[in-house]
């Protein structure tokens, strides 16, 4: 099994689901027209959820979390191969943050507030516990970088670039709503489009690397 398709399905089907849903949502008239990544005039979880965008986004999200499992699972069996220490640990992270996205998409578009709740921290712990599957992921390859050939350790720095974005991102995102300027949301939401779509660069990176290294693997034998 030649399993670098896996980070391209992970990659690409989220992109997909976002943008496919806020175009569904702008043909039906019901999504604000604009550019959200420069305008900021919506979210994502907004975006998705208007009209019959709900659906497709639904039907692509969904089966995402099964992949996102799988892709941790394979991650940490290459990680292994390329460090020799075991990353259990990345991909229990991993998984629990494909379980919080179930939570997130199945609570996507209903009323309440404990439906809100559960809406909104079930996208928090996703990116989060991405995001800190992915640094751990990088921090090992550092320690062995010596070991790697020079594209992995250029795909590796890209993958850090990403990583440190997101954090300016984060980090101004709280300073910006701390301050209470009047476009604060409109920021907010500016830096959750561009933060989703780094966090999502990730993959394509490591899909490069597996295939870089001749990763393969079968279900009954990893060796």
């Amino acid at each position: 099994m030649r399993p670098q398709y896996i980070p391209w399905l992970v990659f690409w089907v989220p992109v997909i689901a976002v943008h496919g849903a806020y175009g569904i949502g702008w043909w039906e008239g019901v999504a604000y027209q604009c550019n959200p990544y420069i305008q900021g005039c919506t979210t994502i979880s907004r975006a998705a959820r208007e009209g019959n965008a709900i659906f497709f986004f639904r039907a692509l999200m969904m089966p995402l979390a099964a992949v996102l499992v799988l892709f941790w699972c394979l991650q940490s069996v290459w990680l292994q191969r390329m460090t020799g220490k075991s990353h259990w640990l990345i991909f229990i992270l991993g998984s629990i943050g494909a379980l919080f996205l179930i939570l997130y998409v199945d609570f996507l578009g209903t009323e309440g507030d404990f439906n809100r709740f559960l809406r909104r921290y079930g996208v928090i712990f996703y990116f989060g516990l991405t995001v800190l599957a992915q640094i751990m992921s990088i921090s090992s390859l550092h320690k062995v970088r010596n070991t790697l050939e020079p594209a992995i350790q250029r795909y590796m720095q890209l993958q850090l670039a990403l990583i440190m974005f997101c954090w300016v991102l984060a980090m101004g995102n709280l300073v910006i709503k701390g301050i209470g300027f009047s476009w604060a949301d409109m920021m907010e939401n500016n830096i959750e489009w561009f933060f989703a779509l780094c966090m999502s660069l990730h993959f394509p990176f490591v899909a490069l690397m597996w295939k870089r290294t001749g990763f393969r693997w079968q279900f009954n034998n990893e060796a």
